[in-house]
């Protein structure tokens, strides 16, 4: 069953105001396959949009989203001497809410899995409702109690499961593919039913995540061995089709914006032994670096940004053009170990400094995950840090100033707790929630809407939602 994640986690939520303008469609280009799967119905071939073009992110032009090919790109097919093509529409990460289950924002609405018992892995499919303030299960049909497959909002396990919505459309998604998550892509008719229209195919790894996802496809990259290569994978679900894209040695992927992945991997200038001990290891990355570049998927070509010494940190964050990470750690034993958040903005080509010290032993930043589709791969201003003194006095750093500004409270039967950030509107406000029970379980989550300018200045929320009573 899907649980929200306890506070106790280093959490990092970020937040923007939404763009409206549409994405940009690239040209159609010939798909080739390299599986195939069979399907029990075919998709609509209509062409698909990530979310609701009033919230979907403003697209960069062609040429700014399409990197020059570099000496050093690698081919889809290995073998082969003209890589296959296929059109990349907007890069979006697929959201996996730490303050919620699966989640999907359009903008005007939010659309969540949500237990429909503690007891059992049954849930249902949800939606908040922004101008009404209201969230209910997503069914029409009079008279349905939302128990059975005879509703179509739900499902009989919540493992592994994924809901978005496409074109106005709401679909489920097997998240990770595993023996316990479901074979199909589902798309659900709240007056209608359930319809599958996608079989997850034969040429897809097991235990794979589906992490991405654009108008036309969701990628997956299995973690490979270490400093091994890798592949990155591309399912075509409305033509039912399969492509690779390969991955180099020890390279991830971090983020993305427009057509093009953001990667880091190692480089090192030795290779590293088949099996070398632990020591042999720790030696070679002592003179490693992490190598950032973007990623066409369409083509293979790496467009290189910049390095940094491995022993500097990890990647934190990517914001309106700038890669930030830890570096300059001081102090190296715990407690009183210190870094600083420093960046590098790729407008200019130089490293800077948001922050000289973060004392890590007050204040735990982890990894950015984004929250909301609608507004992941675009600039994401406020990063959630976890206060690792008090549970309830987490703060807000702002990625362009650098100040850390606190997280507001409300009062939620009776009881204080911290306004978590879970999604932005259409028309700009920030939509929270706050639970009252000790467990975090998002059964018991109570959801209000803001004004930017309020939550910054620890203030009260403009409206609150009625929630869908679960018990």
């Amino acid at each position: 069953m899907n649980r929200t994640l306890p506070l106790i986690l280093t959490a990092a939520l970020l937040l923007t105001a939404c763009a409206s303008a549409a994405p940009a469609q690239p040209n159609a280009a010939a798909t080739s396959p390299s599986a195939a799967a069979s399907s029990p119905s075919q998709p609509n071939a209509a062409t698909v949009s990530p979310s609701a073009a009033a919230s979907a992110p403003a697209q960069p032009s062609a040429a700014a989203s399409s990197p020059q090919q570099q000496s050093a790109a690698s081919p889809l097919t290995p073998g082969t001497s003209a890589p296959p093509s296929f059109p990349v529409g907007h890069l979006l990460t697929l959201p996996q809410s730490q303050n919620s289950g699966p989640v999907w924002n359009t903008g005007d609405a939010l659309y969540e899995l949500r237990d429909a018992s503690n007891m059992t892995p049954e849930a249902l499919v949800l939606k908040t409702d922004y101008a009404a303030l209201t969230q209910s299960v997503y069914c029409d049909i009079p008279g349905c109690t939302h128990d059975s497959d005879a509703c179509p909002a739900y499902l009989a396990s919540d493992f592994c499961v994924g809901v978005m919505a496409v074109d106005g459309m709401v679909y489920t998604y097997p998240g990770e593919l595993t023996n316990v998550a479901p074979t199909q892509i589902y798309r659900i008719d709240p007056a209608a039913g359930k319809t599958p229209v996608a079989a997850v195919p034969d040429a897809l790894p097991h235990h794979m995540q589906l992490q991405w996802c654009d108008e036309y496809a969701l990628y997956g990259c299995p973690l490979a061995a270490s400093h091994q290569p890798g592949t990155l994978y591309r399912w075509d679900w409305q033509n039912d089709t399969v492509q690779t894209i390969p991955m180099l040695a020890d390279e991830k992927i971090i983020a993305c914006e427009g057509s093009r992945f953001l990667t880091i991997r190692i480089e090192a200038n030795e290779p590293f032994p088949n099996f070398g001990s632990t020591e042999q290891e720790k030696a070679i990355l002592a003179h490693a670096v992490y190598v950032y570049a973007w990623l066409d998927p369409a083509t293979g070509a790496r467009e290189k940004i910049c390095t940094r010494p491995y022993a500097d940190g990890y990647f934190h964050n990517y914001y309106d053009g700038r890669i930030y990470y830890t570096g300059n750690f001081r102090n190296a034993d715990t407690p009183g170990q210190q870094a600083a958040l420093l960046y590098f903005d790729t407008a200019d080509g130089t490293e800077k400094t948001l922050l000289e010290t973060i004392p890590l032993d007050t204040y735990g930043i982890d990894v950015c995950v984004p929250f909301s589709p609608a507004f992941a791969g675009v600039p994401q201003r406020y990063l959630r840090v976890l206060n690792v003194g008090d549970a309830y006095a987490d703060c807000l750093l702002d990625m362009e100033t650098g100040d850390v500004l606190p997280a507001p409270a409300v009062t939620a039967e009776g009881v204080r707790r911290p306004a978590l950030l879970l999604a932005c509107t259409a028309s700009g406000q920030w939509l929270t929630t706050a639970n009252p029970r000790d467990s975090y379980d998002p059964q018991y989550s109570l959801y209000a809407l803001w004004d930017p300018a309020d939550f910054l200045a620890d203030g009260q929320p403009a409206a609150w939602v009625t929630m869908y009573a679960t018990e």
